[in-house]
């Protein structure tokens, strides 16, 4: 599975439970990288796409990404009423959170989690206020800068791409 954060120049992920910023770029970018396969994300983050963006809703995402995968399908609970084509989308793929192929983050989470084989950033090249940082140590983590491309509300935002050491070059 793949891990969608955004980050700043300093790795702040958070500030006060909320995130740092937003850009409507980075929202087509993240649709149109996922685009046919499933991308989960919190009830918190669903409010940053279109209302016909083809998401899945889970309550505690990061709860559910520590737990061994299962096939129940009554393990997905929303954490709000979801429309009806979230719950297409979830019937549709069959696939709980721990399966799924990529999963947008935006709270504190473990960097060992052994469901994400990589994860994708976007780094705002700017520093916000952050008490939440997400740092990947060189010793563990490769990083392949993919593109650096202008944002609606940011000039320049980068996009990195990081795998463990251990696992499959890029």
């Amino acid at each position: 599975m793949t891990g969608i954060v955004c980050l700043d120049q300093e790795d702040g992920l958070l500030f006060n439970g909320r995130r740092q910023s937003r850009d409507r770029v980075v929202t087509e970018k993240i649709l149109s990288m996922t685009e046919g396969k499933p991308l989960w994300m919190s009830a918190y983050s669903r409010r940053i796409f279109p209302e016909d963006a083809p998401v899945c809703v889970v309550e505690d995402l990061v709860g559910k990404l520590a737990e061994p995968a299962r096939k129940d399908a009554e393990q997905v609970e929303s954490a709000q009423k979801e429309p009806e084509r979230e719950k297409a989308a979830q019937k549709e793929s069959g696939q709980q959170p721990g399966e799924a192929t990529f999963c947008l983050i935006e709270e504190a989470v473990n960097l060992e989690n052994e469901m994400i084989d990589e994860w994708i950033v976007f780094r705002w090249k700017r520093v916000y206020p952050a008490d939440v940082f997400l740092k990947f140590p060189a010793d563990d983590w490769e990083k392949e800068l993919i593109e650096t491309f202008a944002g609606y509300s940011h000039e320049e935002i980068d996009l990195e791409r990081y795998r463990k050491k251990d696992r499959a070059k890029f």
